[in-house]
């Protein structure tokens, strides 16, 4: 049986390039990101920015020959171009090396392995009961809690899946915990903030309860960002969430009251142990949102139809909860920021919060270029959002 590749966090110091703290400086990876784009099938690159009249830098990226269920548009955004480029282009190598390519698979049941060797399906929380010893194909991961190798349902590695023979499905895949970074340890704490990002936006809408009104009262690029929507007669409302770690989750809503579009009723999520960027990849995450309806980048013509049929009252009925009036606020100053210099130091921060709730933190390395990629799977957080029929029972 093949093995899983051990994973050791290596010393990553942030640059001072970015205030989104990266570990290179962005010309740089650019630079090595443009040299790959032919091999990962990017046919074209777009800035977007100017679609909008917020003008919040967003770029797309083009793989028209993906294979069924995979994105042909990859969009980014970020506080410069570069950023905005470097994150479209980095969505696309991650798409490219989750498409399965014939890799091994292991054949058997979670019944032949045992909790010794494999992780129970049901901690994936499943659409419906797995039937006992269903054909699974599994895949070889590293769990870095445990420092072990364990095997994981493929179905959570590979992304779109559609598992050849026999072997069963257990749920539709998704892109949720893939990552690409400028190292392996940058692409590792992306892909945890993913996961724990939609945990905490699964709660809350799971509750109905967002949790605290965040208030920007202090200077710097969250509250430029704000400027930029308020300045066009977009309203946004910020939460802080309440999700299972103290990592800083932050939920924006926009609501565009100019052009009263209800496709422009979009959200934007972020999570990172610096409140202020998980502040600026919400506003961001709407920035990406609207370029992207604008620009006619948004593959789902069968969901935009259905959004301007329901009409702009209708949804923002419907989605009241985002939009409603909190007396409980919470001041960006007063969050703690708990980042620290490094990467693999945020990396330990990160983990000390998942432990509390999880036995396992998975990590499956899919890098298929220069570009280091990685799938990270946390069993036991919640999905609900990106996939509503797996509910945790």
């Amino acid at each position: 049986m093949y093995s899983a590749e051990p994973i050791a966090i290596g010393n990553v110091k942030k640059t001072g390039h970015s205030i989104m703290q990266r570990s290179e400086d962005p010309e740089e990876t650019l630079k090595l990101l443009k040299s790959v784009l032919m091999d990962i099938g990017v046919t074209e690159v777009r800035d977007l920015t100017t679609s909008d009249r917020v003008k919040i830098p967003v770029f797309s990226a083009k793989t028209p020959d993906t294979r069924p269920g995979a994105p042909k548009e990859h969009t980014g955004k970020g506080l410069t171009p570069n950023d905005a480029e470097i994150a479209a282009i980095m969505n696309a190598v991650e798409s490219y090396c989750a498409e399965y390519r014939g890799e091994r698979l292991i054949t058997g049941s979670y019944e032949n392995f045992g909790p010794a060797r494999a992780v129970d399906p049901r901690e994936l929380i499943l659409p419906e009961e797995p039937e006992n010893n269903q054909l699974l194909y599994w895949s070889p991961v590293w769990d870095l809690l445990n420092e072990e190798e364990v095997l994981i349902p493929s179905n959570a590695v590979y992304h779109p899946y559609d598992p050849p023979g026999m072997a069963n499905q257990l749920f539709k895949s998704s892109t949720t915990g893939l990552a690409a970074g400028n190292n392996m340890e940058e692409a590792i704490l992306h892909a945890m903030y993913q996961i724990i990002e939609k945990d905490a936006i699964s709660i809350a809408e799971s509750k109905r309860m967002l949790g605290r009104r965040v208030v920007i009262d202090t200077e710097g690029p969250a509250k430029d960002l704000l400027g930029k929507f308020v300045e066009n007669g977009i309203d946004i409302h910020l939460w802080l969430l309440d999700g299972k770690t103290s990592v800083p989750v932050v939920a924006a809503a926009a609501d565009d009251t100019e052009t009263k579009d209800p496709a422009m009723l979009v959200m934007g999520t972020g999570a990172h142990l610096n409140p202020e960027i998980a502040v600026i990849r919400a506003l961001t995450g709407i920035a990406k949102s609207r370029a992207s309806l604008l620009a006619g980048e948004n593959e789902n013509a069968a969901k935009n139809l259905m959004i301007q049929k329901a009409g702009y009252e209708r949804l923002k009925k419907i989605n009241r909860m985002w939009f409603r009036e909190n007396e409980d606020t919470v001041k960006l100053s007063v969050i703690p920021d708990r980042s620290t210099d490094s990467v693999d130091g945020d990396i330990k921060r990160v983990t000390e919060e998942v432990e509390m709730h999880a036995d396992r933190i998975c990590a499956c390395i899919l890098s298929k270029t220069d570009i280091p990629v990685v799938r990270i799977i946390i069993p036991g957080f919640e999905v609900t959002h990106m996939d509503p029929t797996r509910i945790k029972k």
